[in-house]
């Protein structure tokens, strides 16, 4: 057991867990506070949230252990596609979904397709969001049991527990505030340990011979290109398709905070792989692979090296902080899922708000435990769980979202066709594997397309109040609705 790095850790966690409790009379007032924090987030605090909720364990240790392993060729596509889909969401969707009006995606999809492609939406929500929990309880996992000297399950089970507190007592408030901590706790970390090793190196160049001298492979193109092709266009989307992400554009003040929050993000997130760069350098000197069981303990390895204790545990607090400022995202995601779109959208829509808010706060509490069970026998590398995650995602939602702001002609038969035969061809590519790790997005979101170009095309259109309302969402006309 590492004591200071413990003792570190143990203080963020209460830290993390009394915000929770100082936000939840606020959150409990109403659903638009605990789903949406009362739509009142400006773009300082919405853009350092939006870049903790997207820079989880994938983004830390899933991109090092999968750069070390696979080379830096896989780390840059990795990089880029994540760092692109901010200013990719902003263009395409950021503005236009925040000014509909509603709170959760499943909602948007009531809105403008009906309530059948609302309920399939919710389910996939619920699903996909929950085995993303996965990798980040992985991770916690793979932390706590190097720092705290505990066993991985137990270490599991506590901080999962852990983040599920807060963000179940505290919504979207809590989440948005412990986000804005955790988001720069994640930027100094990360700038600490990248200086601390180029000054060790003595610069960049030093650093990268004496990788390759190490590994010359990790240079070189090690995985087939639809592998690469498969994860830039997975992680690409994934702002568009993420219900976790698109969220964060339903708290804003209104559409243009919501761009210029996604702006910021971006600059922020860049930096997260600059620095990983310098990491997974780093952790190839340390010529560690094939000594760890899991690729994704490289990054622990590296702070273990090279950073002092009182460093090292600020650095896990990182660690634990892009983890829990993901996982309260996917948590909320789920809770919405559940309690606002299937249970007071289809079953009681007569439901009390504080009902339906008590309901989100137990739904994450049996999110977070089956996400536990599954997380204590991961299936793959971090990185790459995430990757199916983005691709499902992509598969069943990207072009219905996209298509649904800006084609007035798309319709309900078309969205469920789409999400249908978008999600099906890709869980059998996955169960088959025809190709390449990571490659189903490339085949199933085009037929995701063209089904929903296609049955739109031959059924009836929308209504006319539809198409308005989506001619709607592209006026700058009464930004702040």
């Amino acid at each position: 057991m590492q004591v200071t790095e413990s003792i570190i850790i143990g203080i963020f966690l209460v830290v993390m867990i009394v915000m929770g409790v100082y936000y939840s009379k606020r959150a409990l007032k109403s659903e638009d506070d605990y789903w949406t924090a009362g739509r009142n987030i400006n773009s300082f605090v919405g853009a350092i949230a939006l870049f903790a909720a997207l820079t989880s364990a994938s983004s830390l240790m899933g991109a090092v252990g999968s750069g070390v392993e696979m080379g830096l060729p896989f780390l840059f596509v990795y990089g880029f596609g994540v760092t692109c889909t901010l200013p990719f969401t902003l263009f395409l969707v950021s503005g236009q979904i925040r000014r509909s009006g509603v709170r959760t995606v499943p909602e948007f999809f009531l809105k403008r397709y009906g309530m059948s492609v609302s309920i399939l939406a919710a389910l996939i929500v619920v699903i996909g969001m929950t085995f993303y929990m996965v990798p980040q309880l992985t991770a916690s996992g793979l932390i706590g049991s190097y720092v705290l000297g505990i066993d991985y399950a137990t270490a599991v089970i506590v901080l999962g527990l852990g983040f599920t507190i807060y963000a179940a007592l505290g919504g979207m408030w809590a989440i948005t505030y412990t986000d804005l901590i955790q988001g720069m706790i994640i930027l100094v970390g990360l700038a600490v340990l990248a200086i601390v090793i180029l000054f060790e190196h003595d610069g960049i160049g030093n650093l990268l011979s004496a990788a390759l001298a190490v590994d010359p492979a990790f240079g070189e193109v090690t995985q087939p290109w639809l592998s690469y092709f498969g994860l830039f266009i997975a992680f690409l989307w994934f702002g568009v398709v993420s219900p976790s992400a698109v969220m964060r554009n339903f708290a804003s003040k209104d559409a243009r905070t919501a761009r210029r929050s996604a702006m910021g993000a971006c600059f922020l997130y860049a930096s997260v792989f600059v620095f990983g760069f310098v990491i997974a350098s780093a952790g190839t000197n340390l010529d560690m692979i094939g000594s760890l069981d899991n690729s994704d303990m490289i990054f622990i390895s590296v702070v273990e090296y090279y950073l002092p204790p009182i460093l090292a545990g600020i650095m896990f607090a990182a660690l634990i902080s892009a983890i829990m400022s993901s996982a309260d995202a996917m948590l909320l995601a789920i809770s919405a899922g559940v309690a606002q779109d299937i249970y007071k959208g289809f079953i009681n829509k007569e439901a009390r708000e504080k009902t339906v808010t008590r309901l989100g706060l137990v739904v994450m509490f049996v999110a977070s435990i089956i996400g536990i069970v599954i997380a204590l026998d991961p299936p793959q590398l971090i990185a790459i769980m995430v990757g199916w995650v983005g691709g499902g995602l992509l598969s069943a939602f990207g072009f219905p979202i996209v298509l649904g702001i800006w084609w007035k002609r798309a319709n309900k038969a078309g969205a469920l066709a789409g999400m249908l035969s978008g999600s099906l061809t890709f869980l059998i590519l996955v169960i088959t594997q025809p190709f390449a790790l990571v490659a189903e997005p490339i085949i199933a979101a085009p037929v995701s397309l063209v089904f929903m170009v296609v049955v739109s095309l031959l059924t009836e259109p929308p209504s006319k109040e539809i198409q308005q309302e989506v001619e709607r969402n592209h006026t700058n006309v009464k930004d702040a609705l």
